[in-house]
């Protein structure tokens, strides 16, 4: 028992270095460039930007629980918990596969978005 406690807490620095590459800025070329959803409009398409303990996307805000790393032949794929909400807080399983610096989201095995390119840094 001791020894499987050692072993997961020495292998979760590793998990943590290969999880940032998930975080930063992501989104399509018209959410990345915050245009307007539909042309003419007043409602701005928004990224999703991703760190250790949030996933936000416009006014939406959704702490994260991550699951371990999994290397994949062309990438990694990760699994989160998102809280997303505050007062009407909703739980969400999320899959995320990094592929060549692209980016998809899976949520709760049935909507998805991507792919999501990282978005410029000005």
């Amino acid at each position: 028992m001791r020894l499987a406690l050692i072993f997961t807490l020495l292998a979760i620095p590793a998990f943590a270095d290969n999880r940032a590459a998930f975080y930063g800025t992501w989104g399509t070329a018209k959410q990345c460039a915050r245009a307007p959803i539909k042309d003419g409009g007043t409602v701005l398409s928004e990224p999703f930007v991703i760190n250790e303990e949030w996933l936000i996307h416009g006014a939406i805000h959704c702490s994260l629980n991550w699951g371990p790393i999994d290397t994949l032949e062309h990438g990694l794929f990760t699994a989160a918990t998102a809280k997303c909400g505050e007062d009407f807080a909703r739980s969400y399983f999320l899959g995320m596969r990094l592929e060549n610096d692209t980016l998809y989201i899976l949520w709760d095995f049935h909507h998805k978005n991507g792919p999501l390119n990282r978005c410029p840094v000005s």
